[in-house]
This record gives C-alpha cells, structure tokens and sequence, in this order.
C-alpha cells in the first residue's frame, strides 16, 4: 500500500512531439501538484417538442489537452533535464579543464523552446494505490526563479501539456544520488560585475509567447506542437534595503545596466571549481520605484525591472555548473 509521501513526478525528453518518452526519465522532488486536464463543451439545443433539459446525446466533451506547473528547489546536480528545453538553446555539458566539473549553459534565442516532455505524476488514491498520469507533448511556456530569505533557490515551470493518459505504467524514480539544494546562503547578486550587497530577494519571470492552441479543422482536437507567436517577455523584482541613491538614480535615468543572480556552494566539485547556478542578464533596466519609510524597519526599496535584447547577447542565459556529465 502506498501513501502520498509516495508520489513522484517524472520528466523524460521527447523525440517526437506527444509521443511518449521511452528516454531514461528524471524524477524531481515537485513541491506541489498542478497538472490539470483541459476540456470543451459542446452543448446543442433547439426546439424540439417535450424537451425538458439538455439532450444527454447533444453534449459532447473535447479534450484540449493539459497544463500544469513543476516547481523544485535547484539540486546541485541533476537539473540539466528541467533546463534543456526551457529557454531554446542548449549547449554542454563541458568538461572545465580536467575537473570533474561540467558546465551546462542554456540562452534565450527568437524561436524559444522547440523540445518537449513526457511528464509523468504518480497519484495515490485513498486506498493506497498509486495511479500514474502521464501527460505527452509538454512544452515549457514561462518559468519563476525565485530566492527568499530563509528559503532554497527555487524554480518553477509552466507547461503547456497535448494530452493527458493514464494508460501508460509508472515510470521506475530515478533521482540523482548525494545531492544538495542552493539556498540564500549561497547567494549573490551583482550589478555590472560588482556585488550588491543590500538585496533581501529576487524574482524573474519569463513569458515565453508560445501559440498552445494550435488547432484545425482536421478530424481531430489534437494539437500541434505549441510555437512563439509574441514577443516573449522577462521581467522581474529584487526587494532592497535603502542603501543609497544608486539604485533610484538608475530606474529614473533609464539606464540599462547587467544583472546576475549567482548561487554558488561552498564545497568544491574539484579544485576551485564549485555546484554553481547562475542567471544573467545584460541589458536591464528598472521600472520602479521610491523608497519606502517606516518608523519600525528599515527604509527599503522595491526593484522591479524588465531584461532587454542587446542586439549582441542572450536576453537571458542560465549557467549550471555540477558533476553531470549529461542532462
């Protein structure tokens, strides 16, 4: 019998879009469970002698697929799977010199994600029995970093699912072995390559302007493969103790500077190469805004900003340094 400390969630990467995975998958340790079907309703009613209510043979349901949400404290290793075909480009893993070290990077490009998922949730019912949904053809439509004070490094992804079954068997968990999470003790920010040292959190959230309702009138509900159909968006906050005018003066002058959120652990992979997640960002601007006072805490400041294209670079590009030599 099993019980809901017994639940996994599962990712495996796709060949084919919505055709299930039969790659080795990933299991993380999703904090909560998102996913959801999403139906139509087609309902017909005319005038028709002694009808008494909707017709049960004029409702049809349509299933338009699904949508759900993975969020995870980042591991030290073992998030390249969740990160692959997160923000459309992917490089590595490479070696760092002759460590043991290996870097993944990961870019915002003009396609984004062209990749997809067979996400897997096993579900225990009330009488202990595990009830695997598998949800085919998921692509990544916007994402959440956050780092609170207190907290682990957080991400969380969005997705946009073409189907959900349950048809298929449970997937085998496989978790990455001897692993740790980023926490705010590992964390830093800095503002044109000099670190600030007045920041007490740090959100960024993408919009990846992906079409999901790619439907047609072909015999069937089934869509295609979701693709950028807007400008995607990345904007974020960062919340401050007042410290000077620096920060103001930028969000009023307009000035486009870099940023990066860099968590990096203590112990060493090998040498001086450490566990390492990084998010940067090289042409934002803030959008807001005064200082606030108080008569019982510090002066503070709220940070909102947007990240730009500068023509020459990623908008926004994570680097993930652990000892995976895959994804």
């Amino acid at each position: 019998m099993s019980s809901i400390l017994d639940q996994v969630v599962s990712f495996a990467v796709e060949s084919t879009y919505g055709t299930a995975s039969g790659a080795t998958p990933r299991s993380y340790e999703a904090k909560a469970d998102a996913f959801t079907r999403d139906t139509q309703q087609i309902d017909s009613i005319g005038f028709r002698r002694d009808l008494q209510a909707l017709r049960s043979d004029r409702s049809d349901t349509i299933s338009l697929g699904a949508t759900g949400s993975v969020q995870t404290d980042i591991l030290n290793k073992g998030h390249g799977i969740m990160l692959q075909h997160l923000l459309g480009t992917s490089a590595g893993p490479t070696q760092v010199g002759s460590t043991t070290a290996y870097l993944q990077t990961f870019s915002t490009d003009d396609t984004g994600p062209t990749g997809s998922y067979t996400i897997q949730l096993s579900r225990v019912d009330s009488g202990g029995t595990l009830r695997p949904f598998t949800y085919e053809g998921c692509v990544a439509t916007g994402f959440n970093i956050s780092q609170e004070l207190g907290a682990a490094t957080s991400l969380t992804v969005d997705f946009d699912a073409e189907t959900e079954q349950t048809s298929t068997g449970e997937f085998t968990p496989t978790y990455p072995s001897s692993t740790d999470v980023f926490t705010y003790t590992d964390a830093t920010i800095e503002i044109d390559d000099s670190a600030v040292t007045n920041m007490t959190s740090f959100s960024l959230d993408g919009d990846l302007g992906m079409k999901t309702d790619r439907r047609f009138l072909a015999g069937s509900a089934t869509k295609s493969q979701p693709k950028r159909s807007s400008v995607p968006s990345y904007t974020g906050t960062m919340e401050a103790e007042f410290a000077s005018l620096t920060d103001f003066n930028k969000y009023i002058n307009g000035t486009v500077f870099k940023l990066e959120f860099i968590a990096t652990m203590s112990t060493a992979i090998e040498g001086v190469q450490y566990p390492s997640f990084t998010v940067t960002m090289p042409a934002v601007k803030f959008t807001g805004s005064t200082p606030v006072a108080s008569l019982d805490d510090m002066t503070t400041i709220s940070l909102p900003f947007v990240c730009m294209d500068n023509g020459s670079s990623a908008a926004v590009e994570i680097t993930y340094q652990s000892t995976d030599t895959s994804f």
